[in-house]
């Protein structure tokens, strides 16, 4: 019997280490993800869109109703000024000591239309901006968010998940 040493294995490659299979895993892991959370995010970003509007009409409803409140305390006060406005402008009356102008420039009606009496308009607070949805309209996102193209996405990141989850093969000895 000879004492032969065998001679050690060199160490392999360290690319030779790495599996692929978990290339195949986390790509997998992230279209699954992908699949499931731009759907859900983009429902949340319409319904924050639709509860910003909500608040913005809110808003401009309870501006409305501070306005008339104002004009009615006003009114019930019997202010002399808005007496004064209101018998000028719904009864045609002009307090003593007045002069009634005779030509308005035209610039002051509505097109084609004569003067208003209502006093209403100036009430009213300007119309609200509604705030609009911001896409971003990546591919992945218009992939995910299709009733066609999901479930192929869906069956694509199973089969990364079920090829980085195969055993790591191992070279054959001779």
């Amino acid at each position: 019997m000879t004492n032969a040493v065998a001679a050690p294995k060199p160490d392999p490659a360290p690319i030779a280490v790495f599996d692929p299979g978990w290339l195949f895993l986390l790509a997998g892991i992230g279209v699954l993800v992908a699949t499931v959370l731009i759907p859900a995010a983009d429902e949340l970003a319409e319904v924050r869109v639709q509860r910003d509007r909500a608040l913005t009409l809110e808003r401009h409803r309870a501006e409305r109703i501070t306005r008339y409140q104002t004009y009615l305390a006003a009114l019930e006060e019997q202010e002399p000024s808005l007496v004064n406005a209101l018998a000028q402008s719904q009864l045609n009356q002009i307090p003593q000591g007045r002069t009634l102008i005779l030509e308005q420039p035209t610039p002051l009606y509505a097109a084609g239309a004569g003067p208003s009496a209502s006093v209403f308009a100036d009430l009213e607070p300007p119309p609200p901006k509604l705030p609009e949805r911001a896409h971003i309209g990546s591919i992945l996102e218009r992939w995910a968010g299709s009733d066609l193209t999901r479930p192929w996405l869906i069956a694509g990141g199973a089969l990364c998940l079920l090829i980085g989850l195969l055993p790591r093969s191992t070279p054959a000895r001779s």
